[in-house]
């Protein structure tokens, strides 16, 4: 018999991860009571996999959200001196496409139509407290208390949840800082991403539409410092030197946003009743595109659990340990792809041209 407590679950944090996690308890029968900070969204675009874009759709997002979804059917990867490249197909990995990039906006507006715009989401002030007891948890704010069998964090990379009950936490800084932006783009090529490995930075060119692509510009510190005094017009400069022969009349048509580069990997998941999810989890290097994806497959897993386990008490012990042991292998692999990535492809390797010489991955 499941009790009043039992059935009832604390989120913290409103990003796509915390509004997604809510949707799935509440289709289990979860009392959610759900608390975010202020927060914009941004015009960011995001490469979803396709078993994470099959799991969207298990959730009921309207079917216009995955109709503005553009497919990448094929990845070409550049070493510095932009002339070797190996080309990953989805054809070759027997995949219907390698990714699907999604905007933010798009995104949040079909989880509005599915919440029926009606979140009643509750904001949370700097001041909060969390503590545990044998069968509950308690968030803690100035005026009142709410007590549920669990609290969830999905509350970022910067975690306030976890920094409060210490969970340690290991960051490993890749000394970069990302560029962000769109640019309109003149090219007959769809459906194709390019990754450029340069010297001085890594430059991720993902088609969102037809004419339009997203720019993510990965750069060391002195780079930054000159691309960030530059205007529009010197930027765009720049690109051409680089993607020109497969794109052109470009222009940055969105704001440019910028965000330093890093890695947190954290000693474990969860304490007493208290859950990671997402990036206050685990936060990895964008260049290889699954930071959202790895935080969709953490709600996957959890559903898979509840289904699977029947727990009338997601909170136990038994149930996080669980989930913790499930969870461990993907993300330690994605971290590894991730500091693998950028020395694989740093000025000082040749897999790329030793993979062009030997013909994998070529273009057709």
């Amino acid at each position: 018999m499941v009790n009043d407590i039992q059935n009832k679950i604390i989120i913290v944090g409103g990003g796509l991860i915390g509004e997604l996690l809510h949707m799935m308890l509440k289709s289990k029968g979860f009392e959610i009571n759900h608390f975010t900070k202020d927060s914009n969204v941004k015009n960011r675009t995001f490469a979803l996999s396709p078993s994470s874009v099959d799991w969207l759709r298990s959730l009921g997002l309207p079917s216009i959200f995955f109709e503005s979804l553009s497919e990448i059917k094929s990845m070409k990867i550049f070493d510095s001196s932009i002339k070797n490249s190996v080309t990953l197909n989805a054809d070759d990995a027997q995949k219907p496409a390698l990714a699907y990039m999604a905007n933010e906006k798009d995104f949040d507006e079909a989880i509005k139509n599915t919440f029926n715009n009606k979140k009643n989401f509750k904001k949370l002030p700097t001041d909060f407290e969390i503590q545990k007891k044998q069968d509950q948890a308690i968030l803690k704010l100035p005026n009142e208390e709410h007590i549920a069998s669990i609290i969830i964090a999905c509350d970022g990379a910067n975690s306030k949840v976890r920094e409060k009950i210490a969970i340690d936490l290991r960051r490993h800084n890749f000394n970069q800082t990302a560029l962000s932006f769109e640019l309109k783009v003149n090219t007959e090529i769809q459906k194709q991403a390019f990754q450029f490995f340069l010297k001085e930075s890594i430059l991720a060119v993902l088609p969102i539409r037809q004419g339009l692509v997203s720019i993510v510009w990965s750069c060391n510190s002195n780079f930054f410092t000159k691309l960030n005094g530059l205007d529009d017009k010197s930027i765009e400069n720049e690109l051409s030197q680089i993607i020109g022969n497969y794109y052109k009349d470009i222009k940055i048509t969105s704001k440019k946003e910028s965000f330093p580069l890093f890695m947190n990997s954290v000693e474990s998941i969860f304490k007493d009743r208290v859950l990671l999810v997402g990036d206050s989890a685990h936060f990895i290097h964008p260049m290889a595109g699954q930071g959202l994806n790895l935080g969709i497959r953490d709600i996957i897993f959890l559903e898979k659990i509840i289904d699977r386990k029947n727990y009338l008490d997601i909170g136990l012990r038994g149930f996080l340990r669980k989930y913790e042991r499930a969870r461990k292998e993907d993300v330690s692999q994605m971290g590894f792809l991730t500091l693998g990535l950028n020395w694989i492809f740093s000025k000082k390797s040749s897999i790329v041209t030793r993979c062009d010489r030997k013909g994998y991955g070529r273009a057709r």
